[in-house]
């Protein structure tokens, strides 16, 4: 069987086109060290020797980032953010933290690559009969609450997944789909876990339904795709990076992946706690040729840190120093 959805294939291209990263190849855990006594928090950790040599050891500070420029940075994004559209509906509206979670492939997988390849490129023709009934237009989340939404028709959600053209190039055998019934989908929101009114379509030869979220344009909203300007990241220094996504170990301890090569010898977390908001980010450290008696593989590389925070996260939103919009938080870990 070939298990994919959407989402899936879109981190498989990420991996292609990155060689390395979280989910694709084997992350580097770091280890964190002992915290900043003021400032910004932040966690070091050096990686493994290739040689018989012993791995350097982490610096009294962070190398090549700036905590005072970091710590000044998170004040400007924690009040941005506060002021922000997206701030003011993140713990009372539905805010789809990633698109591609509207929909869903067969939990089965699919009977072979061909028929993946001709889902992901939309190349879909329905050929069932009209469905009775429509999903109920009410999103719930874990805790009871819920909200009312408007729905898409059958028609409009089945041509969400036939606008998909994510192989252009690619000649594909058009897929029947034979049936389309209401039901629902667990869709990741800013305020957990959310089932959200969709369509369940029936692909000939599939042994599971392909799941459409029927939620229209305007019904949700997603976080703002850009990022920080670089003019305010350039006094961060050049070894500053951002932190992709976060796991949250217990309420006070956060676990940050940072993305590197496999020739940085040294990386850190960097955390700030300012009003609601905790803005995470890192630093790592590559020695360069002069330092260094090996090639370094173009590959990208996931570090992990670990840093403590002063107080429980609670409700805080985590945002990302590199783009100053909500970190991606994955599920919990016991540790990096």
């Amino acid at each position: 069987m070939v298990r994919s959805g959407r989402r899936s294939l879109a981190l498989l291209a990420s991996c292609l086109g990155l060689a390395a990263i979280a989910g694709c190849a084997a992350a580097t855990s770091a280890q964190p060290a002992r915290p900043a006594a003021a400032g910004a928090s932040h966690a070091e950790s050096a990686a493994p020797s290739a040689s018989a040599s012993p791995a350097p050891s982490p610096s009294a500070s962070p190398e090549g980032v700036n905590v005072a420029a970091f710590d000044a940075l998170a004040r400007q994004e924690a009040s941005t953010w506060a002021r922000s559209p997206l701030a003011k509906v993140w713990r009372t509206g539905l805010v789809v933290l990633q698109a591609d979670d509207l929909s869903s492939g067969p939990s089965g997988g699919f009977p072979s690559g061909a028929a993946k390849l001709a889902f992901i490129n939309g190349n879909l023709v329905f050929t069932g009969p009209p469905p009775s009934g429509a999903p109920a237009g009410v999103v719930t989340w874990p805790d009871g609450s819920t909200m009312k939404v408007p729905v898409l028709s059958e028609v409009r959600a089945f041509s969400e997944l036939t606008a998909s053209r994510q192989c252009p190039g690619c000649v594909t055998t058009p897929l029947a789909v034979t049936a389309a019934r209401p039901t629902t989908l667990d869709v990741p929101t800013s305020r957990g876990s959310a089932s959200v009114p969709a369509w369940a379509f029936t692909l000939k030869g599939v042994s599971a339904p392909v799941i459409q979220a029927a939620l229209p344009p305007g019904s949700y909203v997603t976080p703002y795709t850009h990022g920080t300007p670089k003019e305010n990241l350039r006094p961060l220094g050049t070894s500053f990076v951002g932190g992709v996504p976060v796991w949250a170990s217990d309420d006070q301890t956060l676990t940050i992946g940072l993305p590197g090569s496999p020739c940085d010898t040294t990386w850190g977390g960097l955390d700030a706690e300012v009003g609601g908001v905790v803005v995470v980010g890192g630093w790592m450290r590559d020695p360069g040729p002069a330092q260094s008696d090996q090639s370094c593989a173009a590959v990208l590389q996931l570090r992990k840190v670990t840093v403590r925070l002063a107080a429980p996260l609670g409700d805080r939103v985590i945002l990302d120093a590199a783009t100053g919009q909500p970190a991606t938080q994955e599920p919990p870990v016991g540790g990096p």
